[in-house]
């Protein structure tokens, strides 16, 4: 079995980005029991073969972009030069804090630390947490890591600022004998530790695919992004116009960096309403974005209703979609991902071997489904894919 990123196997049919490209989606992919079949990543990049086991047909979930096969080879690192008696000093620094997603975030790391801090009675594991912001300055974070690396920090989960821009960083503080975990960006060198991640670019182009086919291929939609040159912001664009370059008759009227703010997202979603106050659809690459759009299109007087929209699994867009009854879909970023991180910065300082890399799908959700991940109890500002318990929800967003 591969995993789903380099191909997915399921009853007998290999599916893989060449086939999910060319392949409209619902339409029946078959491979004959046994036969082998190469897939091509966009561009070119990596060729896999493999073989289907017995089997029939299957329809094509899920796509692949050239980034996920190459990070997903099955690559584990020595981590015994990183092995250190405890206790440590856990480092934590973040690209920004804006939205609410980075607020439950870090609170699932911290529990996740305090969980393995206690796993083996009568050790004391970690000495002190340290956590820093870059507020979305690569300088800043390239201070943020030396500080962190003087303050005695024995590894440090990263939030890199610029995939490109932070790789120099990255690459000293490891030269220094210092771990670098990366559980929810990438970033473009080979010398950081581990990567975890949910597929970005899958995130992209099957929310810009169910837009594509909700507008029949034709008809003019508004875009938020996220922030200039961040990893996330690029690899779900780098999807979307796999799609949209697809749909020609799909015209953009105006695309605007949000910030995955909902503050910031009102004020530009009242500007684009203004500039262009007839559009099909709209396609949000964050949750908040969301909420934002579909609030300034009820005060402008809009029928939210008769508006295609792609999001994410932000629980207040999820209310939205139920009360309003919009035709939406939805994409997630799981929250608890920095909880893989910190496994694997513990297991680093353990000596124990990590996984390089460990992408994995972004789950989809449509407006039906909706009414079974949102959280009715709870605050607008969570994200229904936390592990959290309600009350400590509750009181973060009180």
């Amino acid at each position: 079995f591969l995993n789903y990123a380099t191909a997915i196997v399921a009853t007998g049919v290999i599916v893989g980005a060449a086939t999910y490209l060319a392949t409209p989606k619902g339409v029946e992919t078959v491979t004959a029991p046994g036969a082998t079949t190469t897939v091509t990543a966009p561009g070119g990049a990596t060729t896999v073969t493999v073989t289907a086991p017995p089997g029939g047909t299957t329809t094509t979930p899920f796509m692949l972009s050239p980034f996920d096969i190459r990070t997903n080879e099955a690559e584990w690192v020595d981590t015994k030069p990183f092995r250190k008696d405890p206790p440590w000093i856990i480092g934590i620094c973040t690209a920004h804090r804006a939205p609410s997603w980075m607020a439950i975030w870090l609170k699932e790391i911290e529990c996740e630390i305090n969980a393995l801090a206690e796993s083996e009675p009568g050790v004391k594991l970690v000495d002190k947490v340290i956590s820093v912001d870059s507020a979305s300055d690569v300088s800043k974070e390239l201070g943020n890591m030396r500080d962190l690396v003087s303050a005695g920090a024995d590894v440090i989960i990263l939030d890199p600022v610029d995939p490109k821009g932070s790789a120099p960083i990255v690459e000293e503080v490891v030269s220094k004998g210092v771990p670098v975990i990366l559980p929810k960006n990438y970033c473009e060198t080979e010398k950081y530790t581990a990567y975890s991640n949910n597929d970005e670019v899958q995130f992209g182009y099957t929310t810009a695919k169910w837009l594509a086919e909700k507008l029949g291929g034709k008809g003019n939609i508004l875009v938020f992004r996220g922030i200039p040159g961040y990893g996330v912001d690029l690899q779900r664009w780098a999807g979307a116009e796999m799609v949209f370059k697809q749909y020609p008759n799909i015209k953009i009227l105006a695309s605007e960096y949000g910030q995955w703010d909902y503050t910031t997202a009102k004020k530009l979603a009242v500007d684009m309403l203004a500039a262009h106050p007839k559009f099909d659809g709209i396609w949000s690459m964050g949750g908040q974005m969301s909420a934002a759009m579909v609030d300034a299109m009820l005060e402008a007087g809009y029928d939210v209703s008769k508006y295609p929209h792609a999001g994410e699994d932000y629980n207040g867009f999820c209310k939205q979609i139920i009360k309003y009854n919009i035709p939406a879909c939805m994409s997630c970023k799981p929250v608890w991902e920095g909880r893989v991180g910190v496994r694997n910065a513990f297991d680093a300082l353990r000596g124990l071997p990590v996984r390089k890399n460990n992408v994995f799908p972004s789950p989809f959700f449509t407006a039906e489904d909706a009414k079974r991940i949102v959280r009715p109890d709870l605050p607008d500002q969570v994200w229904v894919s936390t592990t959290l318990p309600g009350a400590i929800l509750k009181q973060m967003f009180a």
